[in-house]
């Protein structure tokens, strides 16, 4: 088997060393997606006779470095000349300073959720009722095979990732820890990406909070401004603090995106829920009940690969 930084499954352990001699051998079968305005690609394939999805982005260029890198520069073809106006692909020279060029991100085993979330498909609007929600989604939430979050449970004991770990309070049910996010290379602090992961294991989804946990929220949003400003000098009118619904795996996560950053499908109306709006919503919710996130209708983009749509057609949730 071979390793992952990226949703790595609970048998990582039995992983083989990713290096570049392992990558040359990586099998590519079919383009899953990819981004020309961020220079990212998802490839699927073999790795180590395992099923495996590499993702390659380049990396951001730090600004304060954007004039070291022209004064770098070992080769440069001007394709395009007229003045004002020119356009040139440029090599730049290797030096043991440099930034990397690439950052290259590794699902294997890669299953078949993982291949279908990477995978470019049409997507519809869903319009989520409590009723819905009980009938539809618990039932899929509650299906899932616990093992798949083995790689939340590692981070969150200390078994793996502990020297990337930022911030951690402890306690069973006000615990949490802040890390940073793989999709951040942690070069440019306008890229800044940084992952909340809460201790407990009760809050599967938005839909689960309730009044009880207003203090830890309010504990992450703080511990995010303390550690964002020691850590990075980042201060907390510069950072977007959000929870994702539907998520991409059911443990209680937030993320916290630097506001430069460019705008990602995770970021949109609709997937991105603000920290500070679902705090708001608890505290006018009634203090015995469901919250008002449990008993609202949730409207959000959902593809056709997801493993919810087939049901939330068959329930009617998908607008026509």
């Amino acid at each position: 088997m071979c390793s992952l930084n990226a949703e790595p499954l609970s048998d990582a352990s039995r992983a083989a060393e990713i290096s570049v001699d392992s990558l040359a051998k990586f099998t590519p079968t079919r383009i899953l997606s990819e981004s020309t305005s961020t220079g990212s690609i998802y490839i699927l394939g073999t790795l180590h006779d395992s099923p495996a999805i590499v993702h390659i982005q380049k990396t951001v260029l730090e600004s304060a470095k954007a004039g070291d890198v022209l004064r770098g520069l070992e080769k440069i073809d001007l394709f395009l000349e007229n003045q004002p106006y020119f356009s040139s692909h440029a090599w730049i020279r290797p030096t043991p300073d440099r930034a990397p060029d690439l950052q290259i991100k590794i699902i294997c085993p890669a299953t078949e959720t993982h291949i279908k979330k990477y995978s470019e498909q049409e997507r519809f609007i869903v319009c989520e009722t409590p009723e819905i929600y009980r009938d539809v989604v618990l039932g899929y939430i509650n299906g899932f095979d616990e093992s798949r979050l083995g790689w939340v449970y590692a981070i969150l004991d200390g078994r793996k990732e502990a020297e990337r770990i930022l911030y951690r309070k402890e306690g069973d049910e006000e615990g949490f820890v802040i890390l940073p996010d793989l999709k951040w290379d942690q070069t440019s602090m306008n890229a800044l990406y940084l992952t909340v992961l809460v201790q407990t294991r009760s809050i599967k989804s938005l839909r689960d909070l309730t009044r009880s946990h207003i203090p830890l929220l309010n504990s992450i949003k703080e511990a995010v401004y303390d550690t964002a400003k020691q850590k990075y000098g980042v201060g907390a009118g510069k950072l977007r603090l959000f929870v994702h619904y539907q998520p991409s795996y059911y443990h209680f996560h937030v993320h916290v995106v630097h506001i430069q950053s460019e705008a990602f499908a995770g970021m949109l109306v609709g997937q991105a829920h603000m920290l500070d709006d679902l705090i708001t919503l608890l505290e006018l919710s009634p203090p015995d009940g469901p919250s008002l996130l449990a008993q609202k209708t949730y409207t959000y983009p959902l593809g056709v690969e997801h493993g919810l749509f087939e049901g939330m057609k068959a329930a009617g949730a998908i607008l026509d």
